[in-house]
Formats: C-alpha cells, sequence, structure tokens
C-alpha cells in the first residue's frame, strides 16, 4: 500500500480552560497533514486529497477556535474535528502540530 499525503498550514485564535491552558485568547500557526490510501495502478485520489484539505483549511483558518470546537481546542480536539469533517477519500492518518513548540498530535486507523 502506498500512503498519499497533503499538508495544510492555518492561522487561528484560541483559549483554554484546562489547568496546563493558558485562559487568555492568544493565537498559532497550526500544521496539519492528512494521508489516504493511493494504489500506483489506480487512478491517482490526490484531487480529491487536496480538495478536502482545502476545505477543512477554510473551516479553521483565521477562526477562534472555541466557536469552532466543541471542547477545549487543544490539538487533538482538532484532529477530531479534521475526522469528523473530512469529505474526501478515506483517512488513514492525521497529524496536527506547532512547529515553535516542536510537538503535535497523530491519529492513525491503525492504532
Amino acid at each position: 500500500m502506498t500512503l498519499l499525503y497533503t499538508t495544510f498550514c492555518f492561522e487561528a485564535s484560541h483559549s483554554l480552560t484546562s489547568a496546563i491552558g493558558v485562559p487568555k485568547i492568544h493565537g498559532h500557526s497550526y500544521w496539519a497533514r492528512v494521508w489516504v490510501k493511493s494504489d500506483p495502478s489506480q487512478v491517482t485520489p490526490l484531487p480529491g486529497l487536496e480538495t478536502a484539505a482545502s476545505r477543512i483549511k477554510e473551516m479553521l483558518d483565521h477562526r477562534h477556535l472555541n466557536d469552532v470546537l466543541s471542547a477545549d481546542p487543544t490539538m487533538e480536539q482538532l484532529i477530531e474535528f479534521i475526522r469528523k469533517q473530512w469529505d474526501g477519500p478515506a483517512l488513514l492518518r492525521v497529524h496536527v502540530w506547532r512547529e515553535s513548540l516542536g510537538c503535535g498530535a497523530e491519529w492513525s486507523a491503525d492504532i
């Protein structure tokens, strides 16, 4: 099996109410990468992958994440949002990270 992916960046603000969160509104640059299955003997799913990723980016870019997500806007919750809103080829992996922190979260269909 071959995995095909696309990466996109979005800028968003949020505040966190959890014990480790920053209750003040602040913003970040987030990166997301999504993977789908690709079969070299079939037509590439790249157009559908890019279209679906662009749609997700539009839903998150320059938004206040507390207004978009139903839970504290963490990277884990961003992954859940992407998975629920996804309308492209079947997702196999989703990775969300912040370059400035050097950390992120990842979901995989095989975990």
